[in-house]
C-alpha cells in the first residue's frame, strides 16, 4: 500500500544494523547488553536456514573489554599492558589441535618478523547447545591472540597499520594446501581498539554462544550490531558481520553484477 514517499515495490531484503553508544563516551555493561537486546530485537532482519536454529549470522563490534582481560590474563598466566599498548585478535581455527597449532607458531613467527611481540592465546568459551546442526557441522574453534605494542611504534593508527600488515600476511600465509576448507585460518579482529564476536548464528544466539558478552566486566563505550540476510551469497562462520571498519545493511554484489548493470545503462547514455 502506497503512503506518503513509500512505495512496497522498491522493498529490498537486506541486513539489519544497530548502534548503541554513550554520548559521553562512558565505558559500561550497559551499552554491551543493551546492543545484544537491539540485536535481538532485529531477528526479522536476519535469515535462517532449513533447521529453526540455523541462522545466516549475527555479530557485534565493541572496544576492547580492557577490565574483562585483565582478569582473564592473570588465569592465563601472563599481564596485559596498559591500554592501547596492546592488540587482541578474534582468530577462528580449525577444531584440529595439531593444525591450530602449527597455525599459530606460524602467525607468531609474522608477529614477530613485523617487529611485534605475541604474549598469550586465550581459548573463547562457547555455548553450542542451541546452534544449528549446518552451523555445528562447520563450526570452527575460537581464539583471541595478544599482542604487545613495540615500544617504538605510537599508540593509535601506527600500531594499526602494523597490525593490518599482521593480519594480511597472515591471510595470504597461514594456509595449508588442499585441505578442508573448515579446517582454515581465519582473522575475524585484530586491532588496539576494538573486537568482534560474530558466528553463523540467529540474532538472538550471540548472547548465549559467548558467555564473555555476559560477563559484567566486560565494558564498552559504543556497540554495532549486525543480523545477516544472506541473498547472493551461501552463510559461513566467515561471513557473519561482514566488516571491520566500515558497515552496511544491504548487499555489496559482485565485480561482474556491477559490470553488468552499468553495460544495461549504455544504451541509456
Amino acid at each position: 500500500m502506497n503512503k506518503g514517499l513509500y512505495d512496497p515495490k522498491f522493498e529490498h531484503d537486506a541486513c539489519g544494523v544497530g548502534l548503541v553508544a554513550s554520548t559521553k563516551g562512558v565505558k559500561s555493561h550497559e551499552i554491551v547488553d543493551k546492543s545484544l537486546t537491539v540485536l535481538k530485537n532485529m531477528a526479522h532482519r536476519g535469515a535462517r536456514g532449513r533447521g529453526e536454529n540455523d541462522g545466516d549470522g549475527a555479530g557485534v563490534l565493541l572496544q576492547i573489554p580492557h577490565d574483562f582481560l585483565i582478569k582473564e590474563s592473570k588465569h592465563l598466566g601472563f599481564t596485559l599492558p596498559n591500554e592501547s599498548e596492546y592488540a587482541v585478535g578474534m582468530i577462528f581455527c580449525p577444531r584440529d589441535k595439531t593444525l591450530t597449532n602449527i597455525f599459530k607458531q606460524q602467525f607468531e613467527k609474522i608477529a614477530t618478523n613485523q617487529g611485534q611481540k605475541v604474549i598469550g592465546w586465550r581459548d573463547v568459551p562457547i555455548n553450542e547447545a542451541f546452534v544449528g546442526p549446518t552451523a555445528l557441522k562447520s563450526m570452527p574453534s575460537f581464539l583471541q591472540v595478544f599482542i604487545v605494542k613495540n615500544p617504538t611504534l605510537k599508540s593509535g593508527i601506527e600500531f594499526e597499520r602494523k597490525l593490518y600488515l599482521i593480519r594480511k600476511k597472515s591471510e595470504k600465509e597461514i594456509k595449508i594446501p588442499h585441505i578442508d576448507p573448515n579446517k582454515a585460518f581465519y582473522i575475524a579482529s585484530l586491532s588496539s581498539k576494538t573486537i568482534i564476536y560474530k558466528g553463523m548464528l540467529t540474532a538472538e544466539q550471540l548472547k548465549y554462544f559467548f558467555s564473555d558478552l555476559t560477563d559484567p566486566l566486560f565494558k564498552s563505550a559504543f556497540s554495532i550490531v549486525h543480523s545477516r540476510f544472506s541473498t547472493n551469497t551461501f552463510p559461513s562462520w566467515e561471513r557473519a558481520h561482514p566488516y571491520r571498519y566500515m558497515v552496511h545493511n544491504g548487499e555489496i554484489n559482485t565485480i561482474i553484477g556491477n559490470v553488468n548493470w552499468m553495460r544495461a545503462r549504455q544504451s541509456k547514455v
